[in-house]
């Protein structure tokens, strides 16, 4: 990977993240460790200067030689050391008159901020000065001892203590780092990455790259591999029935011109019958003339379902009077259905839709030639107006559908439980939505199944 891109990168991104982090981290820790370590300090120093003091009860007389005296000094590092006992001065070591410390530190009385504040400020001053610490001896605590010392020594150990410190923060960043981005690597960003390039590859050519494996991995890049593996199937499952509709489409434009002529044949059959005396052949000569006639006219707009919505042409329709039409067309059996079943209208005659004429009578009439290819015998057709909609339920009485088909009931070439194209309820689907409505299966079981139709509500008409 370039350099330039690996900077750009999840991974370049998740290292400087891991080595601030972990820097933040020692940040954290160290501030109460060069607090604790300036307190180990003068801890050390008030042992030393205590255990110097007490040579004194050796001396006889308890005197001490000038140059004892200076020798156990440098040996403490301090330039003045007193002893308390309950309250009296017991030990002394050095002249405290001439001595003007710049600052007094009393441990016994300091809590941890104030320890952690003194450290900071001890380490962040340049200047040399005296000071002067008291503190409990460590080696009894009845016994308080006070010291007066340079600063910069400490100072100087305090640095040295720091830079120890940062050498081995770096070195635990930079590991933890290391580890951290090699694990994510391999259990993120690999994945990811992986991920990416099977969604670019596949939006590029979606019928010819691979679909991505799946993987068994239980956690969120496993499900979000699995569930891109399913929907690219799923959308080369769909590509491949779009390009079956494309070729369905090409071929019905090939015959659209011969079929509109054979209809033009059917037209003048149906002159010569119009002028029979036949009672019979009068009867189902209108039918027949419907049926022609709108045959014609879904020749003409076949082409059109290829597109999202077919184009629509909305007119005041008594609701009534159209299904008792197709139920006319299935007495006379024009109705193009394997079996007939009774088509039933439970719909007040003051009820008005705005629909295309043409197209809603293929809604109905797919909806009840399913119905009867299911099996059902009654086919009732029910309709009202609510919350500005008009619903139109359509229910019959056959054996249901079965769950299998369910969820893929309004797909092309997949809603159909018989070996047929599926694609009636798909047709369905599209023509209500041109009308702006929805259709769905209300319910189904073994007493029958019910479609449920809204679409938007016209102007009421008595």
């Amino acid at each position: 990977m370039p350099f330039d891109a690996f900077t750009r990168s999840l991974s370049a991104r998740l290292l400087v993240l891991t080595i601030g982090f972990v820097m933040l981290a020692e940040v954290l820790i160290y501030t109460p460790s060069i607090a604790r370590f300036r307190e180990t300090y003068i801890g050390e120093k008030l042992a030393a200067a205590h255990l110097a003091a007490l040579t004194i009860d050796a001396a006889p007389d308890r005197m001490v030689t000038q140059e004892l005296e200076s020798a156990l000094l440098a040996h403490v590092g301090a330039h003045a050391i007193d002893l308390f006992k309950d309250g009296r001065m017991t030990h002394m070591l050095g002249n405290e008159d001439s001595l003007r410390p710049a600052e007094i530190f009393d441990l016994r009385e300091t809590m941890a901020p104030a320890l952690i504040a003194d450290a900071l400020a001890a380490l962040l001053r340049t200047e040399d000065r005296l000071i002067q610490v008291t503190g409990s001896s460590p080696k009894d605590s009845e016994v308080v001892v006070s010291v007066i010392f340079d600063e910069a020594p400490m100072r100087a150990e305090m640095i040295a203590f720091s830079e120890r410190i940062l050498a081995l923060s770096l070195l635990i960043s930079f590991i933890t780092a290391a580890l951290v981005f090699f694990s994510l690597r391999t259990m993120l960003v690999r994945p990811m990455q992986r991920i990416t390039e099977s969604m670019t590859a596949f939006r590029r050519d979606p019928e010819e790259t691979p679909v991505l494996p799946a993987s068994n991995r239980r956690d969120e890049i496993g499900t979000a591999m699995r569930e891109l593996a399913s929907m690219q199937t799923d959308l080369k499952s769909a590509l491949r029935q779009k390009t079956r509709l494309a070729t369905l489409g090409a071929t019905v434009s090939k015959v659209n011109h011969d079929l509109r002529n054979m209809l033009a044949t059917a037209s003048l059959v149906y002159d010569t019958l119009s002028r029979s005396e036949d009672p019979h052949v009068k009867r189902v000569v209108p039918t027949l003339y419907r049926t022609i006639d709108r045959a014609i006219t879904i020749c003409t707009q076949t082409l059109n379902f290829t597109q999202e919505h077919p184009p629509v042409s909305k007119a005041p329709v008594r609701l009534r009077a159209f299904v008792e039409e197709i139920a006319e067309e299935i007495d006379t059996g024009f109705f193009p259905a394997e079996r007939q079943a009774e088509l039933v209208p439970d719909i007040p005659d003051e009820l008005v839709a705005e629909i295309d004429r043409h197209q809603f009578h293929r809604v109905l009439a797919n909806l009840a030639r399913n119905a009867a290819e299911a099996g059902a015998s009654r086919i009732c057709v029910t309709a009202g107006h609510t919350n500005h909609m008009t619903e139109i339920l359509v229910e019959d009485d056959g054996p249901g559908l079965p769950e299998s088909i369910q969820l893929t009931l309004f797909r092309p070439f997949a809603g159909s439980t018989k070996a047929s194209t599926g694609l009636g309820l798909a047709i369905v689907k599209d023509l209500v939505q041109a009308h702006g409505g929805t259709v769905e299966l209300a319910r189904t079981g073994p007493q029958g199944s019910c479609f449920r139709i809204l679409l938007p509500a016209g102007k009421r008409r008595s």
